[in-house]
């Protein structure tokens, strides 16, 4: 009876491990498999815990260490599972089906686990040596196991990476077009040049296919949802912030009769609802939409959004207009489309940003524009904890 249930435990946990790989390294969707998701999501939130009790540069800091940790963390665990999954298979069977050179004293599951470590790392120094055909077999098997494992490690690394250099790159595009900063008139302004549009439903498209690009790369390989980088302009809040409120200030702010072919243009709502798709499959993906903070409903809440939402949009028309570009005539019109496209994201961008580990001021610029620019800059006091996080 032992022996069955050592081997169907060590049978079921080697399952286990070859789903959460398969899962995981192979299959391309949104989440990890079992072990993968709750390891890294369990690291995060411990992360985070440590990370908001320290000013904004150091939390950056500390963040900014985890998703490098999370992928050798990961294969140390899938390692571990094998190596324990096979003991169970092993330790019953020992010493009858195995031949045990100078060995003293009576064998133990600490022996199993030597032999399936030094079999799964294919060192086989000899001491234990398997006998009967079954164990031959199990022996051969988690040797080509560790084998794979490894290889599978490191492409599924170089792969990581290279999503990650493409998001940079994505990320500094659109920093440099905003003006180095968060500022969504700057980026528009960017391509306003004697008096008219130059390369802005150009810039738009591109735009629409990198932000795919970037969800796709984040479905295929969710440990880049924890990869956080120091500068906030390089973060995934920022850009779609950037692209959102760039589409909610082009359908609004523009004078309708002289830039009408911008406003109206495909091409901006082709972004507008590719960046809201986006966003919409990351909250669901890291389950932010259940986790909803319910404080951002409350009517003093409601209030602050109002009066900044109000300060914005006044912000961005006189910095239009400042470059030459013709606004909307009916403000108060304007300003309503434009709050009514602000409520339909925010939210959910909102708590994005903050279990991303960013403050909702830095993602938009509304305190600096150009705040995080400098990673150097610091502040006297700690961040506050949403325990409900």
């Amino acid at each position: 009876m032992r022996t069955i249930l050592s081997t169907a435990a060590g049978v079921a946990l080697l399952l286990l491990t070859a789903y959460d790989v398969y899962a995981t390294v192979l299959n391309t969707q949104a989440r990890y498999g079992p072990v993968g998701e709750r390891l890294n999501r369990n690291a995060w939130r411990l992360a985070r815990f440590f990370a908001f009790r320290l000013p904004r540069p150091r939390r950056h800091r500390l963040l900014n260490a985890v998703g490098p940790l999370l992928l050798p963390l990961l294969l140390v665990t899938y390692i571990a599972l094998l190596v324990t999954g096979f003991a169970l298979v092993y330790g019953p069977r020992m010493p009858e089906q195995f031949h045990v050179h100078e060995h003293k004293g009576a064998i133990d599951f600490v022996d199993a686990l030597y032999f399936s470590g030094i079999t799964l790392t294919t060192v086989g120094y000899g001491e234990i040596v398997p006998a009967s055909t079954l164990m031959r077999l199990s022996a051969l098997v988690e040797s080509a196991a560790g084998i794979a494992l490894i290889s599978l490690a490191i492409a599924y690394l170089l792969s990581v990476y290279n999503a990650l250099g493409n998001k940079r790159t994505v990320a500094l595009t659109l920093y440099h077009q905003a003006g180095e900063g968060a500022d969504a008139a700057g980026y528009i302004a960017h391509h306003f040049v004697d008096g008219r549009f130059y390369g802005l439903r150009s810039a738009l498209r591109t735009a629409t296919r990198d932000i795919q690009g970037v969800l796709e790369s984040h479905v295929e390989h969710p440990v880049i949802h924890y990869f956080h980088p120091v500068e906030v302009y390089k973060s995934l809040p920022r850009m779609l912030f950037l692209l959102l409120e760039a589409c909610a200030v082009i359908r609004t702010s523009l004078d309708e009769e002289r830039h009408s072919e911008e406003s109206k243009h495909p091409e901006v709502r082709t972004l507008e609802a590719s960046a809201r798709y986006v966003l919409g499959e990351l909250v669901a993906s890291l389950d932010l939409e259940r986790r909803r903070r319910r404080r951002f409903d409350l009517p003093d809440e409601a209030a602050e959004d109002e009066r900044r939402w109000r300060r914005r949009f006044d912000e961005t028309l006189s910095r239009l207009s400042a470059e030459g570009i013709a606004t909307r005539r009916d403000r108060e019109a304007g300003y309503r489309e434009y709050r009514a496209r602000r409520q339909d994201w925010e939210s959910k961008l909102r708590r994005l940003s903050l279990h991303l580990g960013y403050d909702w001021d830095e993602v938009t610029g509304d305190a600096d524009l150009d705040y995080a620019a400098d990673e150097a800059k610091e502040e006297p006091e700690a961040e506050p904890v949403d325990s409900r996080q």
